[in-house]
């Protein structure tokens, strides 16, 4: 057998306690656990010690993380369930156990990859940091909104004209009244006269 989950390709847990091996990443049970090994009773205790802490699930290091992982599957499934158009970034939710910057649209998934495509990311932080610092309160957006209205900003900083409505709308992926309604947003921060930080 080998070591990764046949549907997913997590790696696999063997719960000692239940009997089954275990994918780490999806839950799924891979296969059962089977002991064909000699009776217990020759063997010496230190050894047998040493087995019971492996297979306590309380103390076996591997086994709480499998449980602790499951824990939080779960809970992301939870939260997407019935929401085709959210992505969870397992490998980062289960490194952080936070929810934050973990859950995309693919929406705001392909933006991102547009935006990395065209190597937009050096204007969009501009304009993030010019926003920080005169309305941060415009950045409580979501990833695609703010990348926008970021974007928007530091094109007209840099060139006194506002970027076309086909652009931004392909670009990062929003309608035509998300690109309007960020267009006054952004008149709204540009009407205060400061140079963007470089």
């Amino acid at each position: 057998m080998s070591n990764q989950c046949p549907l997913c390709g997590g790696p696999l847990i063997w719960d000692y306690e239940k009997g089954e091996v275990i994918c780490s990443n999806c839950g799924y049970v891979v296969d059962r656990i089977y002991d064909y090994g000699p009776p217990r009773v020759d063997e010496s205790e230190e050894i047998w010690r040493e087995i019971r802490i492996r297979n306590n699930p309380r103390r076996n290091p591997l086994t709480r993380k499998y449980r602790h992982h499951y824990r939080l599957y779960r809970e992301a499934e939870s939260y997407v369930k019935g929401k085709p158009w959210l992505e969870i970034d397992y490998d980062k939710f289960f490194e952080t156990g936070k929810m934050v910057n973990t859950i995309k649209s693919r929406a705001t998934i392909e933006a991102e990859k547009k935006i990395e495509d065209r190597k937009l990311w050096g204007v969009i932080n501009r304009g993030i940091e010019y926003i920080r610092k005169t309305h941060p309160i415009a950045l409580a957006r979501s990833g695609r909104g703010k990348y926008a209205l970021a974007y928007i900003v530091a094109v007209y900083l840099d060139k006194k004209t506002l970027p076309s409505p086909e652009e931004v709308i392909d670009t990062f992926n929003i309608s035509e009244t998300s690109y309007r309604r960020l267009v006054k947003i952004a008149k709204e921060i540009i009407s205060i006269k400061k140079p963007i930080p470089a």
